[in-house]
C-alpha cells in the first residue's frame, strides 16, 4: 500500500553569518571612531552590563568605514530576504515585499568582566551585530560567546530522537564577521574574560512596508 508522505520544517528562525573579506582598514578607522567616541561621550544602559554603549545614530557618521557598513549591512539584509522568500510559508503565497529599511546601530565596547544580559530588540525585522575588534577568547570556554535561544517554550522538556528541539546557538565573535537574526529572538552575550578590549557595532533593521 502506497503512503503519501509529506514532511515540512515549520516556525523556522533564519540566522545569518557573514564574513566580510579583508575588512582591516575599515576595522582600524571604526575602531579609533569608537574609542573616541567613548571617551567624549557618556555610556547609555540597555542590556549592557559594564562597557560602552554609544547612542544610535552611529550610521549618520561621515566615514568612509561607515559607509561601507552600511553597504555591508544592505547586502546582508538583501541575503536575509532572499533567503525569506523561499521558505514554504512564503513562497507557497507568492508574496512579494516591497518596502524599505529603517536602520539604528551603535557601537559597544567591553572588557573583562563585561557581557550582555537576556534580552531582544522589540520592532526590529532583523537585529544584528558586526565585530569591529574580537579580542581574544579561550576556545574551549563561552567566554564572550554570543548566545541564541530557541524561541519555542518548553522544548527541551520533551525527549525527541536527535533531540532536535530547545538546542542553543552559539556564535564565537571573530573580526569582520557579521549576524543577523530576528529581533524578537532572545539573545545574551556570555562574560567577557579577553585581555584586550572587544569592540562591536550592533544594529536594527525595521521594516516600513510601501504604502
Amino acid at each position: 500500500m502506497m503512503i503519501s508522505r509529506d514532511i515540512i520544517p515549520a516556525y523556522p528562525t533564519l540566522i545569518g553569518r557573514f564574513q566580510i573579506a579583508a575588512p582591516t582598514d575599515a576595522n582600524q578607522e571604526m575602531s579609533k571612531l569608537l574609542r573616541g567616541l567613548e571617551l567624549s561621550q557618556p555610556g547609555q544602559q540597555y542590556a549592557n552590563a559594564g562597557g560602552w554603549h554609544s547612542g544610535g545614530n552611529l550610521l549618520e557618521t561621515s566615514l568612509p568605514a561607515i559607509a561601507a557598513l552600511r553597504g555591508w549591512i544592505g547586502d546582508a539584509l538583501k541575503s536575509m530576504v532572499a533567503a525569506t522568500a523561499e521558505l514554504p510559508e512564503v513562497k507557497g503565497r507568492g508574496t512579494s515585499f516591497r518596502g524599505s529599511f529603517r536602520l539604528t546601530a551603535w557601537g559597544n565596547i567591553i572588557r573583562r568582566g563585561n557581557y550582555h544580559r537576556h534580552h531582544n530588540h522589540p520592532n526590529s525585522a532583523w537585529s544584528g551585530v558586526y565585530y569591529v575588534a574580537a579580542g581574544s577568547s579561550d576556545p574551549g570556554s563561552n567566554a564572550g560567546v554570543l548566545e541564541l535561544f530557541d524561541p519555542r517554550t518548553f522544548t527541551e522538556i520533551v525527549d525527541v530522537p536527535g533531540s532536535p528541539y530547545g538546542q542553543r546557538v552559539l556564535i564565537r565573535p571573530q573580526e569582520g564577521l557579521m549576524v543577523l537574526f530576528p529581533g524578537w529572538l532572545y539573545h545574551f552575550v556570555h562574560p567577557y574574560q579577553g585581555e584586550a578590549e572587544r569592540i562591536s557595532i550592533a544594529f536594527n533593521a525595521a521594516w516600513e512596508p510601501a504604502a
